[in-house]
């Protein structure tokens, strides 16, 4: 038999869904049952408990007095009162079952265990690592989510009157009611404990308190103290610069420790990890106690303080146990590494010597400008002798000392230093290869502006400088002649350049590629989310992203969908996106307060907007510095001689 969509809405609109909790098992047929929950709407009822009649009694005038006042008699099991006005319901001893009429459906939940940060949501959790990150901001990435196509067949299915609206603030209801069961248990029942630990002796519970309280005056006489007058120091600038913001103007940037080392940044880092232990603590602590009452009030319930936290401790553990390891691996293979780097600098300075000398004599045979490529070349060769009589044989006669200093603070820090100190040394070895670039860039870049204007000559044009534009202009014979001989010379020499231009390119991107790859392995041994990963494969539940409705020989089971891996990353990326434009905006004013000697402190690295302007920097601002690595940015910066520029790690994180 056919229905019509009306008959349908309308079948669908008289169901009475009761959201039963699957842990509730009665056995005794001959003993009388109160069924206690919430009736959201005459069409949605959550039971949160079933309770003997006897202790019923005990607790009747009771529960009203609390915060549970809104809390009613559903039904009753085994007998029927007029006193309580409710209607008596059936339940099936046998299969364990409550029996329903049939315009009511049953569908069974999993009481989440709040203590344990468990918990039903319509709106996926957003993955947030980042402690100064702005928490409060709305996720850009999961606003499209919060009202996915299964959602709203689940709306659909429990309609209120065509109101979409009225009935997705109904279901949030009825999932904070479902949430608060296990809490609202343990007020019906004082013997129900919804904590992780038992309950302790009272001397046993101060014994711990004092314990505590002393382990933390000593942390922060000690560990915190000594973190900010580090920090301070690494973070203290030395001169100023001329710093340019994305409005071109100009401010006065202390430069520190930190903005021109690795290495100092991640210890600064790792300092102010340290430092900032205690307080995050205590909102963990403050998370967890105020679990419930945030749920009871309606407010959005969330694990990300427990995300955050244990993430931190996580990652900190992670990298000094990896870097014990591979400062062990560094030891047993000290001289063998000492060897290696004592024979490749020889070969890196002949590589280059044989690369120069090879454009200097026709490479693969052009025929380049004789002179030109001999001048180019023996500046070259001039600031070899230069580096190689400095620098390299320095590296090359303390290469041990250095690697056995590595070793050091390896064990010690972690193999986020190492890989820290890997970049500072890369920047080191390679810092003539860089000269060579910039030295080569300009030059190619120059003469390639001037060949483009000398070009308009041709077809009498010339660029306004005035009005930023092209316009129309008749030459002389002398200057036409003048601008064809220079034009001549420039053309004929821009290919030598551009062979010295393109070497020094391609070093310079194999270069970038390898910084690329060790900023990739610090940024993944500081800021990955690993917690989310391990929860994702231990306990889903604290990782909603929406609801399940689940059919199976038993009835309809309420499940929490998790977090696929795609989400996961998205969200993480969104998150660390904010945390960029965080630093970038605050760690400019940061430097600015500092260079001007007002106070700041360590366990915030911020002042407020009234101090200076407002921030400068816009996610747009963000997504371009990361966008200066990419492969078609890099193709397009070649090609015009611009000069390739790495995303700026030290500011962003």
């Amino acid at each position: 038999m056919m229905h019509s969509d009306r008959e349908l809405k309308s079948e669908a609109q008289d169901t009475v869904s009761l959201f039963w909790p699957n842990d509730i098992h009665l056995e005794d047929d001959e003993e009388k049952y109160v069924i206690l929950g919430y009736i959201i709407n005459r069409f949605k009822m959550v039971i949160v408990d079933v309770i003997k009649r006897d202790e019923f009694k005990e607790l009747n005038g009771k529960v009203e007095r609390t915060i549970l006042k809104k809390l009613e008699i559903i039904g009753t099991i085994n007998f029927r009162s007029k006193k309580l006005n409710s209607k008596m319901m059936y339940y099936d001893f046998v299969h364990d079952k409550l029996l329903v009429s049939s315009n009511e459906v049953l569908i069974y939940f999993k009481p989440p265990k709040s203590w344990k940060l468990e918990y039903y949501s319509l709106d996926p959790i957003t993955i947030n690592i980042f402690w100064n990150n702005n928490d409060q901001a709305r996720s850009m990435v999961f606003e499209k989510f919060t009202t996915d196509e299964y959602n709203k067949k689940m709306n659909y299915h429990w309609t209120d009157k065509g109101k979409e609206n009225g009935n997705k603030n109904e279901m949030r209801e009825v999932l904070r009611m479902i949430n608060l069961t296990n809490f609202i248990r343990s007020k019906i029942n004082p013997t129900i404990s919804t904590s992780v630990f038992p309950k302790m002796r009272s001397d046993l519970k101060a014994s711990l308190e004092l314990i505590f309280t002393i382990v933390s005056f000593l942390y922060n006489l000690l560990i915190q103290k000594m973190c900010y007058l580090i920090s301070n120091l690494l973070t203290y600038p030395f001169f100023k610069l001329k710093y340019k913001l994305p409005d071109d103007e100009r401010y006065p940037i202390g430069v520190s420790f930190v903005l021109i080392s690795y290495s100092f940044h991640q210890l600064n880092f790792r300092i102010r990890q340290f430092y900032n232990l205690p307080l995050q603590f205590n909102k963990l602590k403050f998370s967890k106690t105020e679990g419930e009452a945030s749920i009871l009030k309606g407010t959005r319930f969330s694990p990300s303080e427990y995300i955050k936290f244990y993430n931190t401790v996580w990652l900190i553990i992670n990298d000094l146990f990896l870097g014990v390891i591979f400062s062990n691996v560094l030891r047993a293979n000290h001289d063998f590494i000492v060897s290696a780097f004592q024979s490749y600098i020889p070969l890196y300075e002949a590589l280059l010597s044989n690369t120069i000398s090879w454009l200097m004599n026709s490479p693969a045979g052009f025929k380049l400008n004789n002179e030109l490529a001999s001048f180019l070349g023996q500046l070259i060769f001039w600031v070899l002798d230069l580096w190689r009589s400095t620098t390299l044989r320095w590296i090359q006669s303390n290469i041990g000392e250095l690697l056995q200093m590595v070793e050091i603070l390896t064990r010690y820090c972690g193999l986020s230093l190492f890989l820290s100190m890997s970049l500072d040394l890369t920047n080191i070895f390679f810092l003539n290869i860089y000269g060579f670039y910039v030295a080569c860039t300009r030059l190619y870049s120059w003469q390639l502006n001037i060949v483009r204007s000398l070009f308009r000559l041709f077809y009498g044009k010339k660029y306004n400088i005035l009005r930023n534009r092209v316009d129309s202009n008749d030459y002389e014979f002398d200057q036409l002649m003048l601008g064809i001989i220079i034009f001549t010379i420039l053309i004929y020499l821009l290919p030598t350049v551009f062979i010295f231009y393109l070497t020094f390119v391609l070093a310079r991107l194999t270069i970038l590629f390898v910084s690329s790859v060790l900023k990739f392995l610090l940024i993944s041994l500081n800021h990955i989310p690993i917690v989310v990963l391990l929860l994702k494969l231990k306990n889903q539940e604290r990782l909603p992203a929406g609801l399940l409705l689940d059919v199976q020989r038993s009835g309809f089971h309420l499940k929490s969908r998790s977090l696929t891996m795609k989400q996961i990353y998205r969200s993480h990326m969104n998150s660390m996106l904010r945390f960029n434009l965080f630093n970038l905006n605050h760690q400019t004013i940061f430097e600015q307060v500092k260079s001007y000697n007002l106070k700041t402190t360590i366990h915030t690295n911020y002042v407020s907007d009234s101090d200076f302007e407002q921030e400068k920097y816009r996610m747009s601002d963000v997504v371009a510095n990361w966008k200066r690595v990419s492969i078609m940015n890099l193709i397009k910066i070649v090609l015009f001689g611009e000069t390739i520029k790495d995303y700026d790690y030290k500011r962003m994180f």
